[in-house]
């Protein structure tokens, strides 16, 4: 009985539940993250911080967190008191100076205009930074709970040799998908249940030792652009999550996953992805680690390679399109191609049966470029 009367304390403010508790805790990151990077006290920011937060772009789920809502409404409220004060002097300024007054007025609103946006995408960036971190904290906790931590690390040199994964025995046709399986009879691994009760989006989880990657993965059915400006919580948010392309499978694979994420300026997302332009790099980091919520899967890289968008009147090898090949033709084609926009590749060979991820992301080298990483299941 002690247990479920149990309550939470955080300064003068006590909650009943630990979730309660824990929202809490975030909301004072959040504070705390704003107070260090933003002078609240400042007119400026502390309006564009209650326009923020009036329009939902900030959001807290605490007493705390309004508590800190309610502070900013209160200075922001200061200020134009202040204002209204000095009312009759603007007013006899404005008759003598109208014409400068409207310049003044225009230049001061593009000002915080512009202002108003830096303070925004600093902060955005920030807390999306955090959130992505805590939750790959979260995953090492969920992970170190279950049996062992039995995941392979990339790090490791798999068992399983080159040797043993060409002269597999290949089927009468390696692009037929038949007996495929049915998702409701697989069981989530226990290192993804929190995650996928937090969004039932989650498909799975990459991992790239070298990189900043370490995040989870989502895919939305028939839409390839919702995760393009939303975070893992569903906020808005323009550095977006990586996602699967929704003509991939990932239960019953398709000759091709393909997997998106921003190029971002900080190296989240896969912005670290660059890494692998450098040949050192590239010899070095040979594995990825691309889990299921069902399964733990193992990758070697193949090729890293430059391409850009070929819109519908250009004849450019669109590798992003490139999903499930029906016949020998298609497949040796993106073989083929893969190879011609290859700036390294390894000596991994592949083979019509192989099950191959592809990274795809941004790449300023020319307009509407792109940086894209292909590599073999081998494990």
């Amino acid at each position: 009985m002690q247990e479920k009367n149990q309550q939470f304390t955080i300064g003068e403010f006590t909650f009943d539940t630990f979730h309660e508790y824990r929202d809490a805790q975030e909301d004072l990151k959040k504070i705390d993250l704003i107070n260090q990077e933003l002078d609240i006290h400042d007119q400026e920011v502390a309006v564009r911080l209650y326009n923020m937060l009036r329009d939902g772009q900030i959001t807290f789920k605490s007493p705390i967190g309004e508590q800190f809502a309610t502070h900013i409404a209160d200075i922001v409220a200061a200020g134009y008191e202040d204002l209204l004060e000095d009312k009759a002097v603007a007013k006899e300024a404005a008759q003598k100076f109208q014409y400068q007054k409207v310049l003044g007025r225009l230049a001061a609103v593009l000002a915080v205009a512009f202002f108003g946006y830096f303070i925004y995408a600093e902060v955005a960036e920030v807390m999306h930074t955090r959130e992505l971190e805590r939750l790959a904290r979260e995953r090492q906790e969920a992970m170190q709970q279950t049996a062992g931590t039995e995941e392979s690390s990339p790090a490791v040199e798999p068992q399983t040799t080159e040797e043993d994964t060409t002269n597999q025995t290949e089927e009468s046709n390696p692009f037929a998908r038949d007996q495929l399986i049915d998702p409701a009879s697989l069981s989530v691994l226990p290192e993804y249940e929190e995650f996928l009760a937090q969004n039932p989006d989650l498909v799975g989880w990459l991992t790239i030792q070298g990189t900043s990657v370490d995040y989870p993965v989502v895919q939305k059915t028939d839409d390839n652009e919702y995760y393009l400006d939303h975070s893992f919580d569903g906020t808005e948010n323009s550095a977006g999550t990586i996602y699967v392309d929704y003509r991939s499978d990932i239960v019953n694979p398709t000759t091709n996953t393909m997997v998106y994420g921003h190029n971002m300026k900080n190296g989240t997302m896969f912005g670290s992805l660059k890494n692998y332009l450098q040949e050192d790099f590239f010899k070095e980091y040979r594995y990825i680690q691309f889990n299921t919520i069902y399964e733990h899967r193992l990758y070697q890289v193949v090729s890293v390679g430059l391409s850009e968008v070929a819109y519908q009147d250009e004849n450019g090898y669109r590798y992003y399109n490139f999903i499930q090949a029906n016949n020998m033709e298609e497949w040796q084609e993106f073989v083929d191609n893969v190879s011609s926009l290859a700036i390294y590749q390894s000596d991994v060979t592949l083979s019509p049966s192989d099950e191959i991820l592809t990274l795809s992301t941004c790449n300023s080298y020319t307009e509407d470029g792109r940086l894209f990483i292909v590599a073999k299941r081998i494990q």
